[in-house]
């Protein structure tokens, strides 16, 4: 049978189905590879490739000799196992940038609840480098989501900083070649006042304009798709 992604996609998602309905506890081993194989009409490769990833997260554990086992999965391993392994569709980009319009404002009320003068500078810091690289779209976005990803850290909450690590890491191959032709502007006129009210210590303001800062990117987000699709 020859190898292809959907297959791998098809024995992660079957063997995550497992683990979070309960039939696979920790400690429990799955079944073989090539049971597995005939089991979901896959080759062995794909099964070895799905177990590979998994291992990778902690999610599974390899035994020479033995078989592969369930190891004792926590939140963080759950979210990083989630993450889909093929590209997602317009409408989930959009979707997850919806979630960030009321996940991200809450981060910035708690990153101000717990912030240090040290993390403030930081974020100063991180303006400069948008700035000095705002002819440079893919050093730019880079630049970008570490804003955001500092400001999650900064909230010192573990589960914040893999959900914010998790959005992330599955937005950003997508939304790349959107972020490089929307240009810089919103994105320094948005930090510069989330910078300035944080540090002010102005929590409502800063939330607000974090919220208004990711509204504007969904919006340009999808008249950027519209245009695309009318232009097909």
């Amino acid at each position: 049978m020859a190898y292809n992604t959907n297959a791998v996609e098809t024995v992660y998602d079957f063997i995550l189905e497992k683990i979070q309905s309960g039939e696979w506890q920790a400690g429990a081993r799955i079944l073989p590879e090539l049971k597995l194989a005939k089991s979901l009409g896959v080759s062995r490769v794909a099964v070895r490739d799905a177990i590979q990833k998994l291992a990778g997260m902690a999610v599974l554990r390899k035994l020479q000799g033995s078989g592969t086992y369930v190891e004792k999965v926590d939140v963080g391993s759950l979210i990083n196992a989630l993450r889909p392994i093929v590209a997602i569709s317009d409408t989930e980009l959009l979707e997850i940038m919806e979630f960030r319009s009321y996940f991200e404002p809450g981060n910035v009320r708690q990153f101000l609840r717990s912030c240090s003068d040290e993390s403030l500078a930081a974020l100063e810091r991180n303006y400069e480098d948008m700035k000095a690289h705002r002819g440079d779209p893919a050093a730019f976005h880079q630049i970008d989501y570490d804003f955001h990803n500092m400001i999650a850290k900064g909230t010192r909450n573990s589960f914040v900083n893999r959900i914010s690590d998790f959005y992330v890491d599955i937005i950003k191959a997508q939304q790349r070649h959107i972020s490089m032709r929307l240009g810089p502007d919103i994105a320094l006129e948005d930090h510069s006042l989330i910078i300035k009210y944080l540090k002010e210590r102005q929590e409502d303001l800063a939330a607000m304009h974090m919220e208004r800062h990711v509204k504007r990117a969904i919006e340009s987000m999808r008249l950027y798709l519209a245009k695309s699709n009318h232009s097909k």
